[in-house]
């Protein structure tokens, strides 16, 4: 676990090189203009869709609970580019991410659930499922958990 001024960067991508699963929990920006330089807010800074293409191997799994990280925006006919496009080539095979700003508190709870349902096995969009099932009817909370996508096999 990195935070408290150890999440720079570097030291982001080093430790999710390979890993099976990965949650980064991060203030995420999307760059419509340029969607290759959206990016996390890390300690040091951004962490942008090209630092992600320096990792040897992707995460397998990505939970990002960070505004509008699996928005996508085309480029030419028949592309979409952003980070969930650039981490599936590279070997990622499923990703949770959001289409829209996030609450942080209400994203926490629906994380929360999901880790529980991910504890028990299963693929990335059954965990989100039964974790937007367990919310109760708070229109944030409600609405905070339809943000978020499985894309991906994972």
């Amino acid at each position: 676990m990195l935070g408290d001024g150890t999440a720079t960067a570097a030291r982001v991508l080093e430790a999710i090189d390979g890993a099976w699963l990965v949650h980064i929990a991060a203030h995420g920006t999307f760059r419509s203009d340029s969607p290759l330089f959206s990016s996390l807010r890390m300690d040091d800074g951004p962490l942008t869709v090209h630092d992600f293409e320096r990792l040897r191997r992707a995460p397998y799994r990505l939970i990002l609970p960070c505004c509008d990280s699996g928005l996508l925006a085309p480029a030419g006919a028949d592309e979409l580019l952003g980070l969930s496009s650039t981490l599936v080539p590279l070997g990622t095979a499923g990703i949770i991410a959001s289409v829209a700003p996030v609450n942080d508190q209400a994203a926490a709870g629906l994380m929360i659930m999901l880790h529980r349902r991910l504890r028990g096995g299963g693929a990335l969009s059954e965990a989100l499922r039964d974790a937007r099932g367990g919310l109760d009817d708070d229109p944030v909370q409600v609405a905070t958990g339809m943000s978020f996508l499985a894309l991906g096999a994972g």
